[in-house]
């Protein structure tokens, strides 16, 4: 895998136990510093899934099959977020073999600039694999030729002969599908247990086992564009408030030119409401004769008003009775509120009586309230009550 010099000094990679920060010197060599913030930082692999496959059109870009396929897992990118990343790792007749990475947990620390998975920050065996410790959690990872194929976080947390049939399964099933041909050599980067060499030995023959000390993290020659959920919402809120901002400065000019125009208005209609509050005045007397008399009205209108006679209501409430099936039982009328209670032979019977109720013209002045009917144990008639209530200026 190829790297080169980035115009970004600080780099931010997993250590084993806690996150390590790198600066680059003027001569282009990373060195390990005790704090530093910004810049590039490595994703452990922990946030990843890894899922390697055959494209059947090597000539075509594999864009669109590496996005079915991780939306296909429910993965969705929005808000802008770039949750997955791809590379072309071989080619073979018509196919091409894909590796891709998908961000599928919010790292804990996103005050990076860029954003790179942390397998693309070592320089990796060719035609291999590379053993490492990330934030207390081992990683593989698997080459063909210079290429990343495929990262594989263990379930063990210590390196021992266990662990070496775990390792052992997980490259079986690459070579099964064809990703990979036979390891050439195997590194490990961290410590192992004493059974550990020895068990990958027998388990890996012709590969040969290397203890080396894991190799400083740089830049990737190219980048993976990954930009997390979190990150991305913070930049899209930035470009509205940008934007936000913007607007309001347009506002402030367009104020600002016709500000004169806007205060002679604002005068005018200072004038016009002066002589409105003058008319206002001179007639506030017609106003309150006009008031009390409507007041009085409102008072008297239950008297003269037929509608409103409790016999005339009650009238109306009766002919929407059937010739039989519902006895009332309760009729009163209290201010706004008119209740109407009986019970019915059948729960049908109580419902045609609450449609008539709600479709009759005279009563449409009441807004009902009419519960489902209760059904009595010893003789199935249904009990209904039916409360009105007077809707609008007429309730007042």
């Amino acid at each position: 895998m190829a790297f080169r010099r980035t115009t970004q000094p600080v780099l931010s990679f997993p250590g084993e136990e806690c996150r390590e920060a790198w600066t680059c010197s003027e001569d282009g060599v990373w060195k390990h510093v005790e704090h530093a913030s910004g810049g590039l930082m490595g994703i452990e692999m922990m946030a990843f899934d890894s899922a390697p496959f055959w494209s059947l059109n090597h000539e075509e870009s594999p864009d669109e099959a590496v996005a079915l396929r991780w939306e296909a897992s429910g993965l969705q990118q929005s808000d802008g977020a770039r949750l997955w990343t791809h590379w072309v790792v071989a080619k073979r007749e018509k196919q091409a073999l894909v590796g891709t990475l998908a961000l599928v947990m919010e790292p804990e620390s996103l005050t990076a600039d860029r954003f790179e998975p942390s397998a693309c920050l070592l320089r990796l065996p060719a035609d291999g694999m590379a053993v490492w410790k990330e934030l207390g959690r081992l990683v593989v990872a698997f080459t063909r030729a210079e290429a990343l194929l495929h990262v594989f976080v263990l379930t063990a947390r210590e390196l021992d002969a266990e662990t070496a049939f775990e390792i052992r399964d997980v490259c079986a099933a690459l070579q099964t599908h064809g990703f990979m041909p036979q390891l050439e050599a195997v590194h490990v980067w961290t410590q192992c247990g004493a059974d550990f060499v020895p068990q990958m030995a027998c388990l890996f023959e012709h590969a040969s086992i290397i203890q080396e000390p894991r190799p400083d993290p740089q830049p990737p020659a190219h980048s993976s564009n990954l930009l997390p959920v979190q990150v991305a919402v913070k930049k899209l809120a930035h470009q509205r408030k940008m934007r936000q901002m913007t607007l309001l400065a347009a506002a402030a000019l367009i104020y600002l030119c016709f500000f004169g125009t806007w205060w002679l208005s604002i005068e005018w209609r200072e004038v016009g409401l002066e002589k409105a509050l003058a008319q206002i005045s001179t007639q506030q007397p017609e106003i309150e004769i006009v008031r009390e008399a409507q007041a009085n009205w409102a008072e008297m209108e239950p008297a003269i008003d037929p509608d409103l006679y409790p016999a005339e209501i009650f009238h109306q409430v009766v002919l929407l009775l059937p010739p039989e099936g519902i006895r009332l039982k309760e009729f009163q009328i209290d201010g706004g509120k008119l209740v109407i209670a009986g019970e019915a032979t059948t729960v049908n019977h109580a419902l045609g009586f609450k449609d008539k109720l709600a479709a009759c013209a005279p009563l449409q002045r009441y807004a009902w309230n009419f519960p489902v009917p209760r059904i009595r144990d010893e003789d199935n008639r249904a009990e209904f009550r039916a409360v009105g209530t007077l809707s609008g200026e007429e309730a007042q």
